[in-house]
């Protein structure tokens, strides 16, 4: 009769046990609901390694590397990889022309450790970067000719891997190509979300964005460009600021309560909180517009944006895109410009001198361009452009 002794129950129960918990933490970073890199710290930990590389390569010929996940990597050498590196990494392709793939193995049996320390990819990427030499290693195929590939790493003094290590990676491969194929599926949002951050980039009003904690997810560049002021609001250990006592128990209020309304679904006019920030300085107060955002989110990973703030500082000009009014309501340059003037403030006489173009040519651009917008005044037309470029339409007066 076998006798199994502790040993044995340490290394397998415990073991799949912990090949478990990684499982559903693949999918849960797949699904947005965890960070990959607690993934990849989870990796690391099962098999005693040091760092991690987690990258896949969607099409081959095109290259172009996407970072799943990264741990002693700095930021210079991911830089350097992607754009310098990627295509000569010798256990990717070693694996690739030895077709062996979908598997777990170790770096040792792709590529010899003398062939490793005196490769190119080794000695002028590698050591200079990060001390990576042992690794245990997963290169896996992706559609449309795409691999991935993971790797666990310890530095040439440490010992190499055991083949245990190979066999932990193998276990989780079915999982890791589905989680990956879910990943890319949701991958669209992020897409979007790269393409809303460069329009927001491009806003003359401050836009940050917080997490379900009240942290800072990013803020466009004009809100970067106020928060440095440190005139009213700053960001600090403690999150976003009012350097008013009573302004900021009023903007920790508004975040709070934007924050619960996240699995709600209020009714517009009542979800948004509007507050006036006063500043040291003297200047104007800020306008703060706070908003919940996710409506109809089921599930909030700790990284995802609930709350939206808009601000507005009434001492920098509006800076109207003249493109955008020219888009919307089909104004000439000429005359997009002198609404612009008008809705900074400025009297039609004022626009005139600051464009340098005669009061009446002002005034028969404004005409034109009421017509066009089938305003009835000049107020009206201020009043329709911004409505129409505004960030965000009221519904109640």
């Amino acid at each position: 009769m076998t006798h199994w002794g502790p040993a044995f129950y340490v290394h397998t129960v415990m073991g799949r046990h912990d090949t478990l918990e990684t499982v559903g933490l693949l999918y849960d970073a797949a699904l947005g609901k965890a960070e990959w890199s607690d993934v990849g710290k989870r990796l690391i930990e099962l098999v005693d390694g040091a760092t991690l590389t987690f990258t896949a390569q969607h099409d081959l010929r095109q290259g172009g590397v996407d970072f799943v996940d990264l741990h002693g990597m700095t930021p210079k050498g991911v830089e350097l990889y992607a754009t310098e590196y990627a295509a000569d990494d010798l256990w990717i392709n070693a694996a690739i022309r030895r077709k062996l793939l979908n598997q777990g193995v170790l770096s040792s049996h792709l590529v010899d450790d003398l062939e490793w320390r005196h490769s190119r990819f080794y000695t002028d990427f590698c050591a200079p970067n990060t001390d990576i030499f042992h690794a245990a290693i997963v290169v896996g195929t992706l559609p449309e000719d795409g691999v991935y590939a993971l790797g666990i790493h310890r530095p040439r003094k440490s010992r190499p891997f055991k083949d245990a290590a190979a066999t932990h990676l193998q276990r989780l491969l079915p999982h890791l190509q589905a989680a990956l194929k879910v990943r890319d599926r949701l991958g669209l949002a992020g897409m979007q979300a790269q393409a809303s951050a460069a329009v927001l980039d491009k806003l003359s009003f401050g836009v940050i964005q917080l997490d379900a904690r009240g942290v800072l997810v990013s803020a466009n560049t004009a809100a970067q460009r106020l928060l440095e002021r440190k005139d009213g609001l700053a960001l600090t250990r403690l999150g976003l600021r009012a350097s008013s006592s009573s302004d900021d128990a009023r903007l920790q209020r508004a975040i709070a309560r934007a924050g619960s309304l996240t699995a709600a679904k209020p009714e517009p006019e009542e979800a948004a909180s509007y507050l006036r920030i006063v500043r040291p300085s003297g200047a104007q107060p800020y306008t703060v517009i706070v908003a919940p955002l996710g409506l109809d989110r089921i599930f909030l990973s700790p990284r995802q944006v609930v709350t939206m703030l808009i601000i507005t500082d009434p001492d920098s000009e509006a800076s109207l895109d003249v493109r955008a009014m020219k888009a919307h309501f089909g104004f000439t340059s000429a005359e997009a410009r002198v609404v612009a003037q008008l809705a900074n403030g400025r009297s039609l006489p004022e626009a005139a001198r600051t464009l340098g173009i005669g009061f009446e040519t002002a005034r028969t651009h404004v005409a034109r361009a009421r017509a066009k917008a089938e305003a009835t005044s000049q107020v009206d037309l201020v009043r329709i452009v911004l409505l129409a470029l505004s960030p965000i339409r009221t519904t109640k007066p």
